[in-house]
């Protein structure tokens, strides 16, 4: 026989539920949205979730995530003095953006509370890096979640990686450049340099056949001379003298 539900295992039941569905739902609501990736990324910016407290910056505890992404095109404010400074750096820890902020946002006597900073939107960002005027590290707040780029080596189209949101993945191929070479009709073709060039070559060659023909004719001849005859005998002219008494 089965036993009825108490009323307080109900309603503990019924409280696990509520928070559940609290949770969840303040997951969804937390979310960062990342643009499209055929969208403009240049008219997109983060703004992140601070707290500022007599030259100390924090990131806001009442945010789950610190930081969002906003369909606004970042504008640099004016110079102030003792700006701090956001270093913005990819997944190959490159810094691709430095900006630098007021944390006290031009209120006089503003000494302590809750801040908002929008730097450009990276689609390859990694991390924020907040400086005080001294260049002291304050704070670091990832911002991957929001990245449409992961700077692998490899471009993945299904993440939203193309040319345009992630160069270093998507690199554009190098198409071979052809030779052109121009052709010139015959009777266009020469012109008086060129007619020089042809004559003095062909005098040359002239010249030099003029030669080797006169040098080959001269080692013909002295192969046919005839071999030189030799010199004649001395007469004997002792049979014409008187005969001795």
């Amino acid at each position: 026989m089965s036993q009825p539900v108490s009323n307080g295992m109900y309603k503990n039941t019924k409280t696990i539920l509520v928070s559940l569905f609290v949770f969840y739902f303040a997951i969804g609501v937390s979310a960062v949205t990342k643009p499209s990736s055929d969208a403009d990324m240049s008219s997109f910016s983060y703004v992140f979730y601070l707290y500022y407290d007599k030259g100390q910056l924090f990131a806001d505890r009442d945010y789950q995530v610190k930081y969002d992404i906003i369909s606004e095109k970042f504008v640099q404010g004016p110079p102030t003095p003792n700006a701090y400074k956001i270093d913005i750096s990819n997944f190959k820890s490159e810094v691709v953006k430095s900006i630098v902020f007021d944390p006290t946002q031009g209120r006089a006597g503003f000494s302590a509370g809750k801040i908002q900073v929008k730097t450009p939107y990276i689609p390859d960002g990694q991390k924020a890096v907040f400086y005080n005027s001294q260049g002291q590290q304050l704070v670091t707040i990832f911002v991957m979640d929001g990245a449409l780029c992961n700077d692998d080596g490899v471009c993945n189209s299904a993440s939203g990686e193309n040319q345009k949101t992630c160069p270093n993945d998507c690199k554009t191929p190098r198409t071979p450049t052809a030779t052109v070479v121009p052709t010139v009709p015959l009777d266009e073709g020469f012109d008086m340099m060129t007619i020089i060039i042809y004559g003095v070559g062909g005098l040359g060659v002239a010249i030099l056949a003029w030669f080797g023909w006169k040098w080959w004719k001269k080692r013909k001849e002295e192969n046919f001379l005839p071999p030189p005859s030799a010199p004649p005998s001395p007469i004997d002219t002792s049979s014409l003298l008187p005969p001795l008494q």
